[in-house]
């Protein structure tokens, strides 16, 4: 009988303990790895931490780039293409406090009192204890950065956004259109560390061209820069390189290559033989010209 009793009050200690590490690691454990979603019109319970998604389709009456807000969040969220939907990913604020608050949806761009926005939804933050609210604010620091890429549908010409990234081989060929009239017929050059060359672009309404990729060029995610006459160059649209087959090889260069863009020495060269061509000319002339009389 003593053996049971001590028994029953060593389980009695154990009970407490257990309940109270259960209760910690569940403030501590990630809420969930898949945001919850936000249709028009919820009212999501949610916790501080937690993160939601706004997710729409490509035909509804939201763009890609507009903010996604509410005091709730920790920041604005950002519509980005995610074929075959647009959506934004927020997270709720550590120091949120209990209670309801509107989700709205706003064009791109800085917020201003003027701006048009669209009442989505609402979300409403349930009470937390300062131990959970700790835990959400290690949880919170541990995110992943947002990702910025966006995943167009296939029929749309490239680039439909500087962070509209495509997958293209080594070796292979990409078109590249612009349509906003931004650049003029044979205004804008494209070049990036992964193309064989820089290439023009021409157009009428509006202006392309093709580039092609090199075969050693480094798998993973690259840049293209917009060189316009007269104006800095920009970060106009990214791709993706996946690795080349075995028997890539890159064309060779045509003459016609180097006319339109000529190595740097041979630029140079061009540049200092014609200096030198106008020094003998000028020269010359100085000698040919009579004395003047008195």
């Amino acid at each position: 009988m003593m053996r049971l009793r001590t028994w029953i009050g060593a389980v009695a200690l154990t009970i407490p303990l257990f309940t109270a590490l259960s209760a910690e690691d569940v403030r501590a454990a990630p809420l969930t790895d898949v945001p919850s979603p936000l249709r028009s019109g919820d009212d999501l319970s949610v916790r501080p931490g937690e993160q939601v998604s706004v997710s729409v389709g490509v035909q509804d009456a939201v763009d890609n780039g507009d903010r996604v807000f509410s005091q709730a969040f920790t920041a604005d969220g950002r519509m980005r293409m995610n074929d075959p939907h647009i959506t934004a990913v927020m997270t709720i604020s550590c120091t949120a406090a209990p209670g309801a608050y509107e989700v709205r949806i706003g064009s791109g761009g800085d917020r201003n009192p003027s701006e048009v926005t669209r009442l989505w939804g609402s979300v409403r933050v349930a009470p937390a204890e300062d131990a959970e609210r700790a835990a959400c604010v290690r949880r919170v620091s541990e995110l992943p950065p947002e990702a910025q890429e966006e995943h167009w549908p296939a029929d749309v010409e490239w680039p439909a956004s500087p962070w509209d990234v495509r997958s293209v081989r080594a070796g292979g060929e990409m078109k590249a259109t612009d349509g906003l009239e931004m650049g003029g017929d044979g205004g804008v050059t494209l070049t990036s560390p992964v193309f064989t060359r820089p290439v023009v672009m021409y157009g009428t309404r509006k202006v392309s061209a093709v580039v092609r990729i090199r075969c050693d060029a480094k798998p993973g995610l690259h840049t293209v820069v917009w060189q316009e006459k007269g104006k800095p160059s920009k970060v106009w649209a990214r791709l993706r390189v996946e690795p080349a087959a075995p028997d890539c090889r890159d064309p060779a260069h045509t003459p016609a290559d180097m006319l339109k863009s000529p190595p740097a020495w041979l630029a140079a060269g061009i540049c200092a033989a014609a200096l030198v061509a106008g020094v003998h000319a000028l020269r010359r002339r100085r000698r040919a010209r009579p004395p003047l009389s008195l």
